[in-house]
């Protein structure tokens, strides 16, 4: 099995706009955007699960899954969340368009 891959800064933006979607962890965003990131919707739904850790509104105890990244990008969002969150639209559409147009 090889390595496991590390998270890009776009990728997590793509995961937020998911979670502020507040979409199911099984549902078919999530499957979509981890074909196209060439990850598994499990992986996927573990940062989804992570962002929600971060997030006070969430009524379940913080996450000690957060990596350094995941909380530097919910740190831009709670800084900007009209920004980061126009951000993460435009990186989960445009992974979405690249591995659709055949550029994964």
């Amino acid at each position: 099995m090889p390595p496991a891959r590390k998270w890009a800064r776009i990728e997590d933006l793509a995961v937020l706009h998911l979670y502020r979607g507040k979409v199911a962890l099984d549902s078919r965003e999530v499957a979509a955007l981890a074909t196209a990131l060439e990850r598994s919707p499990k992986s996927v739904g573990a940062r989804i699960q992570a962002f929600a850790g971060l997030d006070p509104a969430n009524p379940h105890s913080p996450s000690s899954k957060a990596t350094a990244l995941t909380q530097s990008v919910w740190a831009e969002y709670l800084a900007d969340r009209t920004a980061i969150a126009v951000e993460g639209q435009r990186a989960y559409l445009g992974i979405l368009n690249r591995y659709s147009m055949g550029r994964p």
